[in-house]
């Protein structure tokens, strides 16, 4: 059987036998890697607690056909302060349900996606303002991806959108995942978003606003659904971070 080594963070896991699991772990150069981890489910399992969600282990795979299979790994980071904060830990396992959601094999990004979710989960732990980084975790990952939203010019005709003191409100397509001019707001659907918001997703760092734990949520809400539109599925989590 074929090997390879990586670093990965476990994302999810799911049961596959009486004493084996599925693991989907993210890792570094192979992007999505689907593993069986034989025996994990045993409490005497050679695993231990390496397995848990949220865990970064440096892993040894076997290539299996339809999945590989974990033959070894090494706990480098179990980012354990998080499980101190429910606050931080439910964020944290936002981010893995984020990733997990526009994961694939191979992924051409898969390096700067596995370092910005490390990092991310890393100061996570430590960060003072958890729902500020939540959006710039958020904002990061889609630029990635290319699906960062479109805040300075109109994502349907491209007109530059120019700000003014007078206005408080802007139109945004979620579908089109951007902000609309005057003209084009009058043909498509769109939501009400406020300066207040769009300065938080602007990363302008307004101390007053920071401080407004409500436009927090709603830059948040407004990020989540721009998600929701273009992955696999509905992120489940998120539900759980913003009730906190």
């Amino acid at each position: 059987m074929p090997t390879y080594s990586d670093y990965g963070i476990v994302l999810s896991s799911s049961v596959y036998s009486e004493t084996d699991k599925i693991f989907g772990i993210y890792t570094r150069e192979n992007g999505l890697v689907r593993a069986i981890g034989k025996g994990a489910r045993k409490t005497t399992s050679r695993f231990g607690g390496k397995l848990d969600q949220l865990s970064c282990c440096h892993f040894h795979f076997g290539k299996g056909k339809n999945l590989d299979v974990i033959s070894e790994c090494e706990q480098v980071n179990s980012f354990s302060l998080l499980k101190k904060d429910l606050h931080r830990l439910t964020s944290g396992i936002l981010f893995l349900e984020i990733v997990n959601n526009f994961a694939h094999e191979q992924e051409s990004e898969s390096n700067f996606i596995y370092e910005l979710l490390y990092e991310g989960l890393d100061k996570l732990q430590h960060i003072e303002n958890v729902d500020l980084f939540v959006i710039e975790f958020i904002l990061n990952f889609l630029s990635i991806h290319g699906f960062r939203p479109q805040f300075n010019n109109c994502v349907s005709c491209i007109r530059e959108i120019s700000e003014q003191e007078n206005i408080k409100i802007y139109p945004y397509s979620s579908v089109l995942g951007g902000l609309l001019c005057g003209e084009c707001s009058q043909s498509i659907d769109y939501k009400k978003i406020s300066i207040e918001v769009l300065d938080i997703l602007h990363s302008k760092q307004s101390t007053t606003f920071l401080k407004n734990s409500n436009y927090l949520k709603q830059a948040q809400e407004l990020l989540m659904e721009h998600l929701n539109v273009r992955g696999k599925s509905k992120i489940k989590a998120f539900e759980i971070v913003t009730s906190l």
